[in-house]
């Protein structure tokens, strides 16, 4: 059974957490196969403010995601709250590890903070596409990947 890790910090979108617990949280008996051990990990044991003031807790810690097969970042709203530095160190444990890291939408942000999108082609909301390549000059965003109000992708 493969351990997916969700991490979660002050301003994470809500939506997309919803998303991920979906997505590896929920066992899915009618597949015949061990589903996903899903962990919802943060770095401070308290209240997690997630955007829009819901109030999260995680039962476990930044540790816990060490040894996760997967380590999935529901994105933020951008420059609202920092993000934890042991947070991103977590992150840069689990890609020398080789650990399998997704994010969603915005969590690109977190990504590129700790350095593991340097040289990589990436996209996120087209909203956001030309703040993530201003902030981070080292990632290659292709916005025109992003879905915009045009419809293009």
């Amino acid at each position: 059974m493969y351990t997916a890790a969700t991490l979660l910090y002050d301003a994470v979108n809500p939506f997309e957490l919803g998303v991920a617990t979906e997505v590896f949280g929920v066992e899915r008996p009618e597949l015949g196969v061990p589903w996903y051990r899903f962990l919802l990990c943060a770095a401070e044991a308290r209240p997690i403010r997630a955007f829009g003031g819901l109030l999260l807790t995680a039962p476990h810690a930044l540790a816990d995601a060490a040894e996760a097969d997967i380590v999935i970042v529901p994105g933020p709203r951008p420059g609202v709250v920092p993000v934890p530095d042991a947070l991103l160190d977590a992150l840069r444990c689990a890609y020398v590890r080789g650990a399998r890291i997704l994010s969603f939408c915005t969590g690109a942000f977190i990504l590129a903070e700790a350095g593991l999108l340097d040289g990589r082609r990436v996209t996120t909301h087209w909203r956001w596409a030309a703040e993530l390549a201003a902030r981070y000059p080292r990632v290659q965003v292709d916005a025109g990947c992003s879905i915009s109000t045009t419809g293009r992708c």
